[in-house]
């Protein structure tokens, strides 16, 4: 089972407000939530409380996913430099740049 990601991007807008923007759905009173999404839940809260906009469903993070598709033989893998595969492994925390 591979983990599922949510993220969560905080950006200052004109005059002074803050907008966020979330993978993550919209929370439920009840729902059992995973250790990420109960923590991303709380994030969250607290930006509800702070920001001008909170965004949920925002869809996947398209940068995420092209790191991942560098790392991955199945997609980019095999096109790109060494070098530009073993950064891509240490921003997503892969010990030794290997493309597990």
């Amino acid at each position: 089972m591979q983990a599922k990601t949510i993220t969560i991007h905080i950006t200052d807008t004109a005059g002074g407000g803050v907008t966020v923007l979330t993978t993550a759905g919209t929370p439920l009173p009840g729902l059992r939530l995973t250790p990420a999404e109960a923590l991303a839940t709380d994030l969250i809260n607290t930006c509800t409380h702070r920001a001008s906009d909170v965004h949920y469903w925002q869809g996947k993070d398209r940068a995420l996913e092209l790191l991942q598709d560098l790392v991955s033989p199945d997609e980019l893998g095999y096109d790109v430099s060494e070098t530009v595969r073993r950064r891509a492994c240490a921003v997503l925390g892969r010990v030794g740049g290997t493309a597990a």
